[in-house]
């Protein structure tokens, strides 16, 4: 518990503080200028997390965070201006870069950080998804948009059982609809149609039936093939709506650890 008060201590500290570090000093080196630009651009967002990177918890999870940095390193930094450039040996470029990267800290808390001292707090709890559509099919695709994000996240699966003897801590339970509508009335296209796929999931804690948070999300789509309007608007709402039912969660989790509820 200390640990997981300390943790939510530093991350208050880093979202009040992070404004200070906006503009974040970069170096690198490549066989072209271009190289070069994109070392500097993740050596500047190593050093603007790294003064944060200090607490055990999260130093056990600095690879994974630090991959993420990298991966992401061109949707984070802002702005940048090249403040040196020279040669130090043939065929090498070296850049340094003044680089505005203010929105890193509060992203890669939220996304990354957060997430993952919770749930390593709570001894990494296990989850399974089971999604049924209106005939209480179940529904493969909407499953899997909501797992890859899990996934994504480094959250353990588990899969689903409606036995007595279930495997898992919680559940994350859905429902989809879909609604067909033909577009030849409107726009005189026989083999177009629209798609509005609609999913609502519910997070629910199988110790005590307690359901934690809640979510609907809709998405359209027109095209030829059924299917890949039900793919394509799945990708987009899956996402969404896990990543909502978790951040809920994990606020909800954060105020019990910390003592608040």
């Amino acid at each position: 518990m200390k640990s997981f008060i300390s943790a939510l201590i530093l991350l208050g500290v880093i979202f009040c503080f992070s404004a200070e570090y906006s503009s974040v000093k970069g170096i690198g080196e490549g066989d072209t200028e271009e190289a070069a630009l994109t070392a500097a651009k993740k050596n500047a967002l190593e050093n603007s997390v790294g003064v944060f990177l200090s607490s055990r918890a999260v130093m056990e999870n600095y690879m994974t965070i630090s991959d993420n940095i990298i991966s992401k390193s061109n949707g984070f930094i802002k702005t940048y201006e090249v403040t040196g450039k020279s040669s130090p040996a043939e065929g090498i470029v070296k850049i340094e870069i003044s680089a505005s990267v203010t929105d890193v800290i509060d992203q890669l808390v939220q996304d990354e950080m957060a997430i993952k001292l919770l749930l390593t707090e709570m001894n990494l709890p296990s989850f399974a998804v089971v999604v049924y559509d209106k005939d209480g099919k179940k529904d493969d695709f909407a499953e899997s948009s909501v797992k890859k994000y899990l996934l994504d996240k480094g959250m353990k699966l588990k899969n689903f059982s409606d036995i007595s003897e279930v495997k898992y801590e919680y559940l994350l339970k859905g429902r989809t609809d879909y609604n067909f509508m033909s577009l030849e009335g409107m726009y005189n296209i026989k083999t177009m149609k629209s798609l509005q796929t609609s999913m609502t999931l519910e997070l629910i804690s199988i110790k005590d039936d307690e359901i934690i948070s809640t979510h609907t999300v809709s998405a359209k789509k027109a095209h030829i093939s059924e299917n890949t309007a039900k793919t394509i608007t799945l990708g987009e709402i899956g996402p969404q709506i896990a990543a909502y039912i978790i951040n809920k969660a994990v606020e909800l989790w954060s105020d019990r650890l910390s003592g608040n509820q």
